[in-house]
């Protein structure tokens, strides 16, 4: 049986290719709401989210934490993507950097003059942004074998 859908036609037998956008988008999403659940834990634990930039005290918002783990994702992945139409390898190199990107960033709260609840929550966003990267640009690149 043939397709004229081109999607279905570059798929494993039996699979649905999930288009590009979709992975961003859901990866997007999923990282700005369990980054928001981590910064409510963190508060509730009573981590001051408050980290000193340029000598003055700037508190870690809510509206923060979304636009951060919207934009890193959605920046990374579709960079990837993009550079992937070009060589599919950048799909594998995308992950490698994302993760990688992921842990040194993390290590930034540990240089901050902060309380170590503010420092742990920071850290776990960091990695989980890294992770979700990570993982929607698998979904892409097993949707694409």
């Amino acid at each position: 049986m043939t397709s004229i859908n081109p999607a279905a036609t570059n798929t494993a037998p039996g699979r649905r290719a999930l288009p590009a956008w979709q992975a961003v988008t859901g990866a997007a999403a999923l990282a700005a709401v369990v980054n928001l659940i981590v910064l409510f834990i963190g508060d509730a634990a009573g981590a001051s989210l408050v980290l000193e930039l340029n000598g003055k005290p700037d508190e870690i918002g809510a509206s923060d934490v979304i636009f951060m783990s919207i934009a890193a994702p959605v920046i990374g992945v579709t960079a990837v993507v993009l550079l992937a139409r070009w060589k599919p390898v950048f799909l594998r190199v995308g992950q490698l950097v994302g993760g990688a990107v992921a842990v040194l960033t993390a290590i930034g709260p540990l240089t901050q003059d902060t309380d170590g609840g503010t420092a742990s929550t920071l850290i776990t966003m960091h990695l989980f942004v890294g992770f979700v990267a990570v993982a929607a640009l698998e979904v892409i690149r097993r949707s694409r074998v």
